[in-house]
């Protein structure tokens, strides 16, 4: 009995029945019989068979689905889950169970609730009356006993849904507050496959996710699509249920993408329990502006290694963060941490850090919770040493960034048996550790410095370059000593005491913890040891010795390699060249015959005669490149690296500072109005006007009628009364004698007046000279007219 029961509740759930469709071992078969343990199938395949198996053999295999009568998978029967009814309110339940109670008595003719036996109610017995009657009579029944929403359209189709996934179905379709209201679980899916494809693209609207949404729906679902595709209004209500905010479309991709990998709970810290097992390292911008090796201000970029276990910030460099000049695949003096920048910092952290002139003596090892007398006689190096700990790293975390892909880094890593373990892409949990110390750093450190510029350009104040800024080595400096004197002899909210577990305590009262358990082996690279972590590159030793970038270097010893094989095969006579960009004063090749190293030094050094570094060479080189200069010009690139380290010694010159004309953009037509020369003049007065003098003869008479010269004045008889001789030109003005007598003016004689004077000068001429006026007589009374003197 038991067997049979088993084997009925294994058909029930696999949904076989008679006459029903499947997939079973790459075929398409139907239900033929149905007995017991047993299923009887036919092929509906043109090439296939029938077959006869245990059902549970058909439907436990991988293949199996059932098929509609298209052909196509429909979804399987899932078992009807009634713990979401605890979650709904006392109506809610009580609403969903009553819908319940009516859906079954139109399967089964009577309710749930009715005695063994029991006769179905007229409109309602299977065998009498069909499913559209049924559902009428009961649409009828439900909207006498005040149901809302209760056609028999309505009752289909939570029939149906109650029929696929029981009371699930019921609560997604009537509870409004249901987790995703009516929509189906295939476009839920659909949604959230375009919301996680959406995180690496460009921010949008809501409205471009819906019309994706669509096309989704369409392209997986055509044939339901008008079932399944929901409004824009149930879109939006859908987005709330599901914790997505449309304000988060519009956040930057990589806040998206960081919100998308970020931790989930329940949090799980990063352990680490022996000094060195794990230690992250990163690069960030440290918000600092300082004076670099040429004297002009730069920003500044900070690589730092922390351990996990002690949180001991065992290494950190700062480098110059200064974008290239000159065209694509060609700039020249950039600079940025590189891989090389992160060896150093590998081997600042095997070494105990010296601690400067000038430093509290705080910040001393000997004055510090370490060990310092254990420290000291397991390593003399670290006598007079700051209060910093030696921890040599066994594993190192890092993110996916050029500096720690490349071979350079690979190979020190290898060289000093540490392994590399990158961490995942845009999961920021793998270094949650650096990353807090990164702006515990610049909230303790970075904001009491001066030329502190803020996280970013909205935050960052005024003429920050126009104060006191220190230099790359005095900013090193400074941090050096914040970690020896703050961050290493503070508490770490990350350290808990092992017996006190409420008691936070000090990097270095955990590093004094841990090493008294496990000891410290000192890793001691001599100097000749040390050459082995600078970059290399092979290159053929010449006459002229050996070329690295537009730099040759030359020495006797080096010249002894000249034409000399290597015996490496696929070598040749290329001689590994190991050098150092903080120090290109000398390169150093490796004869591998001997494991010695030999010295040459840059030819031009005498030009310059002082330290210099890489980054000044670069910056040289592209001064003299923008004057007109060339780049293999190895003498001027010399003398111009004595002159940026000498403009850095003595800081920016006043004098040569110009200021830049305004850029006020293009030239425009602008109606600019015209100054009235006449404002301010008051108008005329008519009683003040001077009356213009008359002419003493008719204008015509003076400008086109020619006259006859005037005899010659008296006292000159040696004048020739001559017509021939030449007469004076109108419009200029007469002789005159030696007696001061103006001459009259002559015209020619046959000619008309001309006018190559001006107006008034011909009028002056033609006029007569006024007769004079007599004195008034004495007698006169006031008022009485006075005589103008002329002519009527």
């Amino acid at each position: 009995m038991a067997t049979a029961v088993r084997q009925a509740d294994t058909q029930e759930q696999a949904g076989l029945r008679l006459g029903a469709r499947l997939r079973w071992q790459g075929g398409t078969y139907r239900v033929l019989v149905l007995q017991g343990a047993q299923v009887q199938l036919g092929c509906l395949d043109e090439q296939g068979t029938d077959a006869r198996a245990l059902v549970e053999a058909v439907v436990g295999a991988d293949d199996f689905a059932l098929l509609d009568e298209y052909l196509q998978e429909l979804e399987r029967e899932q078992v009807t889950d009634t713990s979401r009814l605890s979650l709904l309110s006392e109506a809610d339940a009580k609403l969903v169970r009553d819908w319940e109670r009516h859906l079954r008595e139109i399967d089964e003719g009577v309710p749930p609730d009715a005695e063994e036996g029991a006769a179905p109610r007229p409109g309602y017995d299977p065998a009498r009356f069909t499913v559209r009657q049924r559902l009428a009579a009961k649409a009828a029944e439900m909207r006498t006993l005040g149901f809302r929403h209760a056609s028999a359209g309505t009752i289909e189709r939570r029939r149906r849904a109650y029929q696929a996934r029981g009371v699930f179905g019921l609560i997604r379709e009537i509870v409004p507050g249901s987790p995703w209201g009516r929509t189906d679980e295939r476009v839920v899916k659909l949604l959230l496959a375009e919301v996680t494809a959406g995180l690496g693209e460009s921010d949008g609207d809501a409205s471009r996710l819906y019309e994706r949404l669509q096309a989704a729906v369409w392209r997986e679902h055509e044939a339901e699509y008008d079932e399944l595709m929901i409004s824009r209004a149930t879109f939006y209500r859908l987005l709330g249920r599901l914790g997505i905010n449309v304000a988060s479309l519009h956040w930057p991709t990589d806040r998206r993408l960081d919100e998308a990998n970020g931790a989930v709970p329940p949090y799980t810290p990063t352990l680490a329990r022996r000094l060195g097992e794990q230690v992250q390292i990163d690069s960030t911008g440290l918000d600092i502006i300082a004076i670099g090796d040429d004297g002009r201000p730069v920003q500044v970029e900070l690589t730092a290694a922390i351990d996990v276990a002690s949180r001991t910030i065992i290494g950190a460099m700062i480098v110059p963060k200064v974008p290239g000049r000159g065209p694509r695949g060609r700039r020249l003096g950039g600079r940025a941490t590189r891989s090389f920048d992160a060896v150093l910092m590998l081997a600042q952290a095997l070494a105990p850090m010296p601690a400067r002139p000038g430093w509290s003596p705080q910040a001393l090892a000997e004055h510090s919770e370490m060990p310092y007398a254990d420290l000291v006689a397991c390593d003399p190096r670290m006598a007079g040493a700051a209060a910093r700990p030696v921890i040599r790293p066994r594993m190192v975390v890092v993110d996916h960034g050029k500096i720690f892909n490349s071979e350079h880094f690979d190979d020190v890593c290898r060289m000093l048996r540490i392994k590399v373990r990158p961490a995942r892409e845009r999961t920021a949990t793998d270094k949650a550790i650096i990353e807090s110390t990164f702006n515990a750093i610049k909230r303790r450190f970075s904001q009491y410095v001066a030329g502190y510029t803020g996280s970013d350009l909205r935050r960052r104040g005024k003429h920050i370059t126009d104060g006191p800024l220190w230099s790359l080595n005095e900013l090193q400096d400074l941090l050096h000593e914040w970690i020896a004197l703050d961050w290493q002899q503070k508490p770490h909210d990350g350290l808990r005491s092992p017996f006190l577990p409420g008691l936070t305590i000090s990097p270095n009262r955990m590093y004094a913890t841990l090493v008294a358990a496990e000891g410290h082996v000192p890793l001691v690279l001599t100097a000749h040891e040390n050459r082995k972590l600078l970059p290399f590159t092979h290159l053929k030793v010449t006459d002229k010795g050996v070329r690295i970038g537009n730099r040759t270097y030359n020495s006797q010893a080096l010249q002894e390699y000249k034409n000399r094989l290597t015996q490496i095969p696929g070598q040749g006579r290329r001689w590994q060249i190991r050098y150092s960009p903080y120090a290109p004063r000398f390169v150093w090749l490796w004869n591998h015959h001997q494991d010695d190293w030999v010295e040459a030094e840059f030819i031009h050094q005498r030009l310059i005669g002082d330290e210099w570094t890489e980054w000044t060479w670069e910056q040289a080189t592209l001064n003299v490149l923008e004057d007109g200069g060339h780049k293999e010009d190895q003498r001027r690139i010399a003398r111009e690296v004595s002159r940026l380290r000498e403009r850095a010694r003595r800081g920016p010159d006043p004098d040569t500072v110009r200021v830049p004309q305004l850029f006020t953009g293009p030239a425009l037509d602008l109606d600019v109005p015209a100054a009235d020369p006449y404002e301010g003049v008051p108008d005329p007065d008519p009683a003040t006007v001077v009356r213009a003098p008359a002419l003493t003869m008719p204008a015509e008479h003076i400008l086109h009628a020619p006259r006859p010269a005037p005899p010659p004045p008296p006292d000159d008889p040696g004048t020739e009364t001559d017509t021939d001789v030449e007469p004076a030109v109108a419009g200029q003005p007469a002789a005159t004698s030696g007696k001061g007598v103006q001459e009259p003016a002559r015209t020619y004689r046959t000619g008309a007046l001309s006018l190559r004077g001006g107006a008034a000068e011909v009028f002056g001429i033609t006029q007569p000279p006024p007769l004079p006026r007599p004195a008034p007589p004495p007698t006169a009374e006031p008022g009485a007219e006075e005589d103008d003197g002329e002519a009527s």
